[in-house]
């Protein structure tokens, strides 16, 4: 597996290749030393685009025709690589906060995660996933205010918004479903062999067609077309952090708004993303997500018109 300074490179080269397509050998050692201090050979430069293709299961080929390499993936994943790469990075970077607790909180601001509870729980549920093994626990249930004992068989976690969940199809049950591991307690690892993942499989390729955790809210069953009005400088923003991987960009050259497009079912963590973005963006299509929006909007502005 590789190592944090490799990640380093391999997510630059990845990164290049993108904004890049055709990129020489010599330019792409050029850049990484130039751009950000990363010195390689002809040889590592080899021996990691090899990996970016064992490990990773990237596609880069030379092209003959362009004398240069191309990046032949799909945007997906190359977003899992990159999310990795960026873990990695932050796995180092609190590492190092270890050997040096005084300068990393000199140096740092992380987001307030403080009252945030669950997160021992990863490390036994990243082994239960491994090993096939089923995991007992306590799950709070904030609404209710009660407690409830589950046996579920453990196939991925999913991490939205800084909270992390278990993706789990429960005994008895046949469906699989979120459980947010900040509600979770008394949680044991058991010697029950779990359910395959390969049978949920297209279940979890449900979470592909959305944003967040919920794939069940959306007016239809099918992905659909999502039309926004937005502005180019909501745009920018999109563009550096998209909602969702079929995002579509198109910046206006003559007045300040563009255009974005979605192929998605749009559930309630889509309508709040698109509502934490104020006037900046308009839903054009569907109408019924349109229209959906416009009460949302309707009912906030009542609590704010004085009476």
């Amino acid at each position: 597996m590789a190592t944090y300074k490799q990640l380093k490179r391999l997510e630059r080269i990845i990164y290049l290749l993108k904004r890049c397509s055709g990129i020489s050998k010599a330019q792409l050692m050029e850049t990484l030393w130039n751009d950000y201090g990363i010195e390689t050979s002809s040889r590592t430069l080899e021996r990691d685009l090899k990996t970016l293709k064992d490990e990773f299961l990237l596609d880069i080929e030379y092209d003959h025709q362009e004398q240069g390499y191309v990046l032949e993936d799909d945007e997906e994943r190359v977003g899992r690589f990159l999310n990795f790469a960026e873990f990695a990075s932050l796995a180092e970077l609190y590492e190092e906060g270890l050997v040096n607790y005084e300068q990393f909180q000199k140096w740092v601001i992380p987001d307030d995660n403080s009252r945030f509870k669950g997160l021992q729980h990863l490390r036994k549920l990243l082994h239960a996933i491994a090993q096939g093994r089923k995991v007992q626990f306590m799950k709070e249930n904030y609404h209710e205010n009660t407690e409830k004992m589950y046996v579920v068989s453990p196939l991925r976690l999913k991490e939205y918004l800084n909270r992390w969940y278990l993706i789990a199809v429960a005994d008895g049950e046949s469906d699989i479903r979120n459980f947010g591991i900040d509600r979770l307690s008394s949680l044991t690892m058991l010697e029950t062999p779990a359910s395959r993942p390969a049978d949920f499989e297209k279940q979890l390729a449900q979470y592909d067609d959305v944003v967040g955790l919920n794939f069940s809210e959306s007016e239809n069953e099918h992905p659909e077309t999502v039309v926004l009005r937005a502005h180019n400088n909501q745009i920018k923003y999109l563009k550096s952090l998209p909602l969702h991987a079929s995002q579509v960009c198109v910046m206006s050259v003559e007045g300040d708004w563009g255009r974005v497009t979605y192929k998605l079912k749009p559930n309630y963590e889509f309508i709040t993303q698109l509502l934490r973005m104020a006037d900046m963006v308009e839903v054009q299509e569907p109408q019924w997500l349109r229209e959906r929006i416009k009460g949302y909007i309707g009912r906030m502005a009542a609590l704010y018109i004085a009476t």
